[in-house]
């Protein structure tokens, strides 16, 4: 029985940015391509979670293509989507991944799912000082279980589960951050056409499952590159704090 997973987390519905999953990043892979094979690194099975709108059928093919599981849930409710995830598959403890977050610190991930069991906390989250895009959450399934039990219907926008986690006072613990993972100036996310010629300059030069610390080393040589996406990192901000308030 598997227990332990990575779950990415994707849709086709973006407004800012549409189809940016399929967005062409290096040779023939695009952005989810790349967030998966990322993923891999963890060495985890991996479950790619769409919903059942027809514009996300396309991912069953990608699921196959890099044989992985997929399942299919509410579009707008992604802590819904979770939970019968992770029912579905029987889990016990979870890396969640922003099928958006292109450079995806597989490192930070794999000391979060360790922290999640060795703590018994519900959910392993950051402080707003790590690189942006370097890591989503780790929960366990009291977390989840917790989570749902505020937002059960389809409808429910949980686009950011920041206020959900306040709300069910959920037993948190902060991920241990090393000095390359957090206070840099540096964006590593998919939003905005500035962010897509990003990722497609960066990887130009790196492979695309090189580390974290790699990265951001090569950003620290090439500050030029960080001006293509930065200026966004306000606008992003500030569209989370828009969607938190209005919960």
């Amino acid at each position: 029985m598997v227990t332990d997973a990575v779950i990415i987390t994707v849709r086709n519905s973006s407004t800012r940015l549409p189809n940016k999953p399929l967005m062409l990043i290096k040779n023939k892979l695009c952005s989810i391509d790349i967030v998966i094979e990322r993923a891999k690194k963890i060495n985890l099975p991996i479950i790619l979670a769409t919903s059942t709108n027809s514009k996300d059928d396309v991912f069953v093919d990608t699921a196959h293509q890099h044989n992985i599981q997929i399942f299919r849930g509410a579009l707008s409710n992604k802590i819904k989507r979770w939970y019968n995830c992770f029912n579905e598959f029987q889990l016990t403890n979870v890396l969640l991944i922003d099928g958006d977050d292109l450079s995806y610190d597989y490192n930070i991930g794999i000391r979060a799912l360790n922290q999640l069991k060795s703590e018994q906390v519900d959910i392993i989250i950051h402080t707003p000082k790590i690189v942006c895009g370097f890591f989503t959450y780790a929960i366990s399934y009291s977390g989840i279980l917790k989570l749902y039990e505020l937002a059960t219907e389809d409808c429910i926008d949980t686009d950011v589960i920041t206020r959900f986690i306040e709300m069910a006072k959920l037993n948190c613990s902060f991920i241990h951050l090393k000095n390359h993972e957090c206070d840099k100036n540096v964006r590593l996310t998919l939003d905005y056409e500035e962010d897509l010629i990003f990722f497609r300059t960066l990887y130009d030069k790196l492979d695309i499952t090189s580390s974290g610390k790699e990265i951001i080393n090569y950003l620290e040589d090439n500050p030029d590159i960080v001006k293509i996406n930065i200026h966004r990192q306000k606008d992003f901000i500030l569209n989370q704090m828009k969607f938190n308030e209005s919960i």
